[in-house]
């Protein structure tokens, strides 16, 4: 059953789902990642419930993030054994 959601709370969950987004891009390392999903786990359990598009775009960024730290530890590891 789908949740009717009124203007007014699809504007407030927009605006949750950007303060999320903004932080996960603002995040420099993994565990800056791991402490927004932390700080925000309750607003985006909501989000799911309500927006699911922005919480599968919340997903998808997080998702690149992550990409992104491990490519980039494994390039730091790989310079890494060239100068050992």
């Amino acid at each position: 059953m789908a949740i009717e959601v009124t203007p007014n709370q699809e504007a407030r969950a927009n605006d949750a789902a950007n303060v999320i987004l903004d932080e996960l891009d603002a995040a420099q390392t993994a565990d800056e990642c791991e402490a927004v999903a932390t700080k925000h786990a309750k607003t985006f359990a909501r989000l799911q419930e309500v927006y699911p598009v922005r919480a599968l775009h919340i997903m998808n960024l997080a998702g690149l993030r992550k990409t992104e730290f491990n490519r980039a530890a494994r390039a730091y590891d790989q310079q890494q054994e060239l100068w050992a």
